[in-house]
């Protein structure tokens, strides 16, 4: 490539993404590179998708300063994307007066609002099903519910279609300098750029190794949830927490943006595994056992895991030693609430100014045909069949909301991918009834073979050839 960017991100989560949507939006040339098949394909899709108030992290840190700045940015940037936000609060409860306050008060001093402090019978009005030793709790109203993957697509997607570029499935292989223009070389490209952002997450490291800049000792946390399926009545208006321990917020009850419920995460040391096991299961179902006089695991329909990279006790978001790079290391939690904010500070650290450009670009709305009025949806199916072709018989998507999201900026290949963008595959059979239809559509839509379509990155191909020619080493 003989073009220059005016910097390269690398890491598509949702911070990497934010950094670079802004960048495209105050009007600079900007890549953004993954090896991933998608974005937000790690911690970035397998979280509890909650907008944090604010009031947990410690006064004074990047964490409490960017967690309440990026709270406040949400808003406007889910308009702006329609990108479904609830703003249905959040409880953290107990027995504990003193430390509910103490929250209170952090939460204060972070510059939180609409903070409140309430008794048993103010609690009771809010969630019925309370265990009788909660007598106290902190109740943030400004606490919001987002779909942290659908969000991130969406940012990157808008970024796209106003002039950035996106290099998905890009392994990194070395980094040089001449004069102030760094060459990115991977194994298909080779990116010439001004500066250089290491977004990578979990992966912080091996970058920071190719690139020569600073090393940090990073922990793996494994966070296992369940997920309860949309037909479940746990009475939960709201996301309810514990009061939390030195290993973070402790497991939590709470609606999804998709109206499902989730209960979780536990916090383990780990490599980086996404897996489930028997104790962090056994511990998530006895420590919501704590919270609510019933949880029903019987209308659990999947469980997951996420891994979150923590570095310290605080956010490194820092110019490197080596002019023109900028590290962000350990943005674990509350780092999807941060992320606008963290990528107004990097615009800042580069030394450009935050104000975008006028008349950008809007992304179409993500909406599938049953979001639509019976009107407008006899009409879709009279003018396109495809949308009268149920795929997902659960979720109710159609073979015309999948080929519609094939088709969209980010030119995807995997069924997970599809599932992120439509909900097909997250209702009650998971998938059990539409996979192989959607990996038919994929495989059609983008033209390519079936043994080309994934389950979700490189390595989780879903076909390794005919039957009739596959040699089983026989």
């Amino acid at each position: 490539m003989n073009k220059i960017y005016d910097a390269v991100v690398i890491g598509g989560g949702v911070v990497g993404v934010s950094i670079f949507n802004k960048l495209v939006r105050i009007g600079k040339k900007v890549a953004l590179i993954d090896s991933a098949s998608d974005v937000a394909t790690g911690a970035s899709k397998a979280n509890s998708g909650l907008v944090h108030a604010g009031y947990d992290p410690e006064p004074n840190t990047l964490k409490a300063k960017l967690n309440v700045e990026g709270a406040n940015l949400y808003p406007k940037i889910c308009r702006r994307l329609s990108i479904p936000l609830r703003k249905c609060g959040a409880l953290v409860v107990g027995d504990d007066l003193e430390k509910i306050q103490n929250l209170y008060e952090r939460g204060q001093k972070n510059g939180v609002k609409e903070l409140y402090i309430l008794n048993r019978q103010e609690l009771l009005k809010i969630v019925p099903d309370l265990r009788e030793h909660i007598t106290v709790g902190l109740y943030a109203k400004t606490a919001a519910l987002v779909s942290p993957y659908l969000f991130t697509i969406a940012l990157c997607e808008e970024g796209i279609i106003n002039g950035g570029e996106l290099y998905l499935e890009e392994d990194l292989v070395e980094c040089r300098k001449e004069k102030d223009i760094f060459e990115i070389v991977t194994k298909n490209n080779t990116f010439k750029t001004k500066s250089i952002i290491n977004s990578a997450g979990f992966g912080y490291n091996e970058v920071a190794k190719i690139l020569g800049t600073e090393e940090y000792p990073l922990e793996y946390r494994r966070g296992e949830y369940f997920v309860f399926s949309k037909e479940t009545t746990l009475n939960v208006p709201c996301t309810i927490f514990p009061l939390p321990t030195e290993k973070g917020k402790g497991v939590l009850i709470t609606p999804t943006i998709d109206g499902n419920y989730l209960v979780g995460p536990t916090s383990e040391k780990s490599e980086y595994e996404t897996v489930t096991t028997e104790s962090g299961l056994k511990e998530i179902k006895e420590k919501a056992g704590l919270i609510l006089n019933k949880v029903d695991f019987k209308n659990a329909i999947r469980e997951f895991s996420g891994v979150r990279t923590i570095c310290g006790d605080d956010f490194i978001i820092e110019k490197s030693k080596v002019n023109g790079i900028i590290n962000l290391a350990g943005i674990c939690s509350p780092g999807l609430s941060s992320a606008p904010a963290i990528a107004n500070m990097v615009v800042k650290l580069l030394g450009f100014k935050t104000s975008e450009l006028e008349n950008l670009k809007k992304i179409e709305p993500y909406k599938m045909l049953k979001d639509y009025p019976i009107k407008t949806q006899n009409e879709m199916v009279k003018e396109n069949k495809d949308y009268g072709e149920v795929v997902c018989k659960c979720e109710k998507i159609t073979k015309g909301d999948i080929v519609a999201v094939l088709k969209r900026p980010i030119k995807i290949r995997s069924v997970d991918a599809v599932k992120r963008r439509t909900n097909a595959g997250m209702g009650l059979c998971q998938g059990g009834f539409c996979f192989t239809k959607v990996v038919n559509i994929i495989a059609k839509t983008r033209k390519i073979s079936y043994e080309d379509v994934l389950k979700e990155n490189r390595g989780s191909e879903v076909s390794v050839g005919d039957i009739r020619e596959v040699n089983y080493g026989n």
